[in-house]
């Protein structure tokens, strides 16, 4: 799994009957998850500290979660691709004003 820094904070209005730690939450092409519910491909973004992740099909198991399973924390995917350039996340950062590591 490949780590590197970028950050976010978005609010979504979620159903009083679903548990918001558990249901992705989309908003345009970002879909917010909590770590240990990720279950595709792609650039996450974590919405605590400025860092994101590099999600490929080898960092999930056969029940597709992460291998690396930690206390959960929520993070935005902001593109289905893992393999897209740095200078393209902090693109898509950028305009979906989720902050950027330099």
């Amino acid at each position: 799994m490949s780590y590197t820094n970028t950050t976010t904070k978005t609010s979504t209005k979620t159903n009083p009957n679903t548990n918001p730690n558990t249901n992705p939450k989309t908003m345009g092409k970002i879909t917010m998850v909590t770590w240990n519910d990720i279950s595709e491909t792609g650039v996450y973004v974590d919405t605590q500290y400025p860092r994101f992740y590099r999600v490929t099909d080898e960092c999930l198991n056969s029940n597709g979660n992460p291998v690396i399973q930690c206390s959960n924390f929520t993070v935005a995917k902001i593109s289905p691709n893992p393999s897209i350039p740095v200078g393209q996340i902090q693109t898509l950062c950028t305009t979906n004003n989720l902050p950027v590591a330099k």
